[in-house]
């Protein structure tokens, strides 16, 4: 499972000491971990969101949602929107990959 962000930052100092920096180790403590993050995602279609966007892998649909309910992220959740003019949090399905090898053996 995919989690991608965009949240419109008002103050990148505050939001990076009281919210960014804690992300990593609760998003671990569910199996989660961050693949991008930046204030330098293009738009090539439609408009951005936001001026900061991020995209977290978890192991399953439900460590991702354990995360974004549970106790540890609680706090900073309630400190992101206090930092933000909000934003987009989604969850992307990954791709099952196939273990089919192609042979037709019965």
């Amino acid at each position: 499972m995919f989690v991608i962000v965009q949240f419109q930052v008002k103050d990148f100092q505050k939001y990076f000491e009281h919210y960014g920096s804690q992300m990593s180790s609760v998003a671990a403590k569910f199996g989660g971990e961050f693949l991008a993050a930046s204030r330098e995602a293009i738009a090539k279609e439609g408009a951005s969101s936001g001026n900061f966007t991020a995209i977290l892998r978890f192991p399953s649909e439900e460590a991702a949602i354990a995360m974004y309910n549970s106790q540890e992220y609680a706090p900073l959740k309630a400190k992101r929107l206090e930092l933000t003019n909000g934003g987009n949090v989604i969850f992307v399905p990954g791709i099952e990959k196939s273990h089919h090898d192609g042979s037709t053996s019965d």
